[in-house]
């Protein structure tokens, strides 16, 4: 390494939501400068200070595409993706033209399924979530759920058509349907529609607006059944905007979320890095965008600790043989798999008190792992 490279920084990418209507971008982006600012005041990464270049999507995507554009025609090692998967499954077929590392923090599963050589994913992928959820319905005695889907999100309809197939493995049927869209005013219609059908449980794909929206018309209908929901809805800003509404929602997320419920000392020590300072800084638990964007900034730092060097390819080929505990679990990746967790790195939570509680069910799970 030259005197030159020792000074120059290494510089990470990041593309996020700063403007339109993905409110989760602003979230993502604390979550990775909160890690930026870890791995600095360590010392860095090869002994170079880490600079974070972030690029704004507006929330569209060729928005993305652009902005993962000018980040490839800068000195970037790595990008650190957008938390829109509508906006990150277009900037795929760009990867490959660039060459240039993209580790999304959206959760759509078909980012990595096929694989894409240099495309990458943080969250617990959407089929995860979609199998976790189903085994714990089905632990609960149900068999007939009602389904709610984001009709306008990539992410909820691609989970929901893989929770679909795996219906019958699970003795699980879905009774009714419903779509919803991301301009959705009034969810009572389609609440009182499912409420019609056999079903003892209602499982929602929504995040964001719709997210909130059905959560308040599903209390104010008084449904004698539980609603559970996937992995968008694992937001600290969720519960904050219904309330006490929010209690007994039953919801797929990341393990960060109930660190401190979890039986295993180390992982609830490795959370606690990241949880502890956060909340001193922004006022709240970090919500699953802020932990993806924490740990992508991570598992790209450790990918160009393996490959000792900056250059592209070099730390693209370290991060397929990446194997590496963080707040979320233990990623471990490989040729022929790019999302790197597996379906016990998602819990099932209740919130309670406007927390996210581990539920009996998930911690029974994780004592047998």
């Amino acid at each position: 390494m030259t005197s030159t490279n020792a000074a120059r920084p290494l510089v990470l990418g990041q593309i996020a939501s700063l403007t339109g209507s993905n409110y989760m971008g602003l979230e993502n982006l604390a979550g990775a400068e909160l890690a930026v600012q870890q791995l600095n005041d360590a010392g860095g990464v090869l002994g170079r200070h880490i600079e974070l270049h972030v690029e704004d999507d507006g929330s569209l995507p060729q928005g993305a595409v652009d902005a993962y554009g000018r980040l490839a025609g800068l000195r970037t090692v790595a990008v650190i993706g957008t938390s829109f998967s509508n906006a990150s499954l277009a900037v795929l077929p760009h990867t490959h033209e660039h060459q240039l590392l993209y580790v999304s923090t959206g959760a759509a599963h078909t980012q990595v399924d096929p694989v894409h050589r240099y495309v990458f994913m943080t969250p617990p992928p959407g089929h995860l979530a979609a199998e976790q959820l189903l085994r714990f319905l089905n632990g609960a005695g149900i068999t007939e759920i009602a389904v709610v889907i984001d009709a306008d999100s990539a992410f909820n309809r691609d989970a929901w058509a893989a929770q679909k197939a795996m219906l019958g493995r699970h003795g699980i049927t879905a009774a009714a349907v419903e779509y919803v869209h991301v301009d959705t005013a009034d969810f009572g219609p389609a609440v009182r529609r499912l409420a019609e059908s056999s079903a003892q449980a209602l499982m929602a794909w929504v995040t964001g607006p719709p997210a909130t929206g059905l959560a308040r018309a599903f209390r104010a209908a008084g449904l004698g059944m539980p609603l559970v929901m996937g992995i968008g809805a694992a937001s600290p800003g969720f519960v904050d905007s219904i309330g006490t509404a929010a209690n007994d929602i039953l919801v797929g997320t990341s393990l960060t979320s109930v660190g401190s419920d979890l039986p295993e000392p180390t992982l609830r020590r490795t959370i606690e890095a990241l949880t502890a300072p956060f909340e001193q800084r922004h006022g709240a638990l970090p919500s699953q965008f802020a932990v993806d964007g924490y740990i992508a900034a991570k598992l790209i730092a450790a990918a160009i600790e393996a490959a000792g060097t900056e250059d592209r390819d070099a730390v693209r080929d370290a991060m397929e043989t990446l194997t590496c505990m963080t707040a979320a679990g233990r990623y471990a990746f490989s040729p022929n798999n790019h999302s790197g967790l597996d379906v016990d790195d998602v819990a099932v939570a209740v919130i309670r008190d406007g927390r996210f509680r581990l539920t009996p069910w998930s911690a029974g799970r994780l004592r047998e792992h």
